[in-house]
């Protein structure tokens, strides 16, 4: 077969080809038009890159609690109290004793007016009433003997060593539920009656007048016994029979601070 032959034949190969080419291409189905994803049309949409903004909470205004109406307190109470102080001036302490004296019967009494101490009232609680530590110099006590009274100083009461004589209240007893200027108490009062290094509990019937809100005039007396608190009377040949039981009596003017 000649060249010709050759090409021709080439020819028809190529135009085959080609056909089936064609065929290929028309028979291909279109893709189908895609969709837009879900993502797409959401990001489609504005949307807000800002952080969600919380609710700000409304200021809430603290409960303030109104101060309770107080009951009166003691304080108010104490400031209503009065305090009294002794006036040694208008005051006296006094001892009553009885002896012989050169076969006759004598009463000594010794008096003292070197006294001090408190009485705190409260005219609206009369029963809130408190006495303080009554205190009298054992060295000025006086009798009607220069003698009498060295040998009381030095020997019996001994006092450059023992100064002070005190009765500190621990009771009272028959304090009313009201008082008034003008008005007289009585009241049974129980302390610790200390004379040297002997301290032992005494009980005074004492009477309160209530002479103004500035004054009180306190009078009371009680009985101990010398051998209580070791008071021994030195011999004298001209005294003899000194009795055992002492009376203890006090007029007392307090007055308001």
């Amino acid at each position: 077969m000649g060249i010709f032959s050759h090409r021709l034949i080439l020819t028809a190969i190529l135009v085959a080809m080609l056909a089936l080419a064609a065929c290929s291409s028309s028979s291909t189905p279109e893709a189908a038009p895609v969709e837009a994803a879900p993502a797409e049309a959401a990001a489609a949409q504005p949307t807000s890159t800002s952080a969600p903004v919380e609710p700000t909470p409304v200021p809430v205004a603290e409960a303030t609690t109104a101060p309770a109406a107080e009951a009166p307190a003691a304080s108010e109470a104490a400031s209503d109290a009065i305090t009294f102080a002794i006036d040694p001036a208008q005051s006296e302490a006094r001892f009553v004793i009885d002896e012989l004296l050169m076969g006759n019967p004598k009463t000594v009494i010794g008096t003292n007016s070197t006294v001090s101490g408190e009485v705190t009232v409260n005219p609206g609680e009369p029963g809130s009433v408190t006495i303080g530590t009554i205190t009298i110099d054992a060295s000025k006590f006086a009798t009607d003997s220069d003698r009498r009274n060295g040998a009381i100083q030095r020997f019996i009461l001994q006092a450059s060593s023992y100064p002070t004589i005190t009765f500190t209240p621990t009771a009272i007893e028959g304090v009313p539920g009201s008082v008034a200027v003008g008005d007289t108490l009585s009241l049974q009062v129980t302390g610790d009656l200390t004379i040297r290094e002997i301290t032992r509990s005494e009980t005074f019937e004492i009477e309160v007048q209530v002479v103004s809100e500035s004054e009180l005039r306190i009078s009371g007396a009680t009985q101990i016994l010398r051998e209580n608190y070791e008071l021994t009377i030195p011999s004298v040949p001209s005294v003899a029979n000194v009795t055992n039981e002492v009376q203890l009596q006090f007029d007392f003017v307090a007055v308001g601070k």
